[in-house]
């Protein structure tokens, strides 16, 4: 291997990936990661909150719904709206890690650069990634986050089905968001999506465990803390690891 081989010992832990999760509970160390509780949970309200009332106008205030008997009586236009509120609630609880995630996607990237520079001083320095990618990087998450739950939204309605369909919809999305915060910062745009889908099965695989974590209540306000720091350690800890291969590659080169 090259310079960047790790010289930590093999795991003999009890499962897979124990040792990734026990340092990555480290995370909750750092006082800049309850900062970004606070940035990613207001401006997830915000978000939320932009969205409920898009819903609130197209039930209430759009006149979609003055027509034949549904205006005809008070009881049919009280029914519909509160439908719509428990379509915007159901909708919420499952878009909410997306949000988050998309909000705070700024702020997890100078939080994985402080765990890299703890845990893995070897590395070489990252790039400084310009603002205005980090934002069209938010924006396109939040937006490809958005339009897979809408597709979703039906089957988060069906007991059991809700968590499988979800599962199945936001373990590529998130582990996606999560490769991209830590390798964008070492590798250009189109080869950090080439190794995104050389490996998606390998992340996919991953990003089942997250998913997890953003379905317990109040565990999703730090889930993307622990998501992130797990994210750092398994692409850099060991020698076989993602990342690390990456860049002793171009190092041998």
């Amino acid at each position: 291997m090259s310079e960047l081989s790790s010289s930590r010992p093999p795991d003999r832990a009890a499962f897979p990936g124990a040792a990734e999760f026990r340092l990555a509970l480290g995370v909750f160390r750092e006082p800049y990661a309850w900062k970004i509780v606070a940035i990613g949970f207001l401006g997830s309200l915000a978000v939320m909150a932009l969205l409920g009332a898009g819903v609130w106008w197209v039930v209430a205030k759009s006149g979609w719904l003055e027509f034949g008997w549904v205006d005809r009586y008070e009881w049919t236009r009280w029914l519909f709206g509160g439908l719509g509120m428990v379509v915007y609630l159901v909708a919420g609880w499952f878009l909410f890690p997306v949000v988050f995630t998309a909000v705070a996607g700024m702020f997890l990237e100078d939080l994985a650069d402080r765990i890299e520079r703890r845990h893995y001083p070897e590395l070489p320095a990252p790039r400084k990634v310009p603002v205005p990618e980090q934002v069209y990087a938010s924006a396109r998450g939040l937006l490809r986050g958005l339009f897979w739950n809408a597709l979703a939204l039906p089957f988060y309605f069906i007991p059991v089905v809700n968590v499988l369909a979800y599962a199945a919809v936001n373990s590529r999305l998130l582990s996606r968001e999560y490769f991209q915060v830590i390798a964008l910062r070492h590798l250009p745009v189109d080869r950090t999506r080439e190794l995104f889908r050389s490996h998606r099965n390998q992340l996919w695989r991953e990003g089942l465990a997250l998913v997890l974590l953003f379905l317990i209540p109040l565990v999703q306000l730090i889930a993307p803390l622990l998501a992130t720091s797990l994210a750092v350690h398994r692409l850099w800890r060991r020698d076989d690891a993602i990342l690390r291969r990456e860049l002793s590659a171009k190092a041998g080169n």
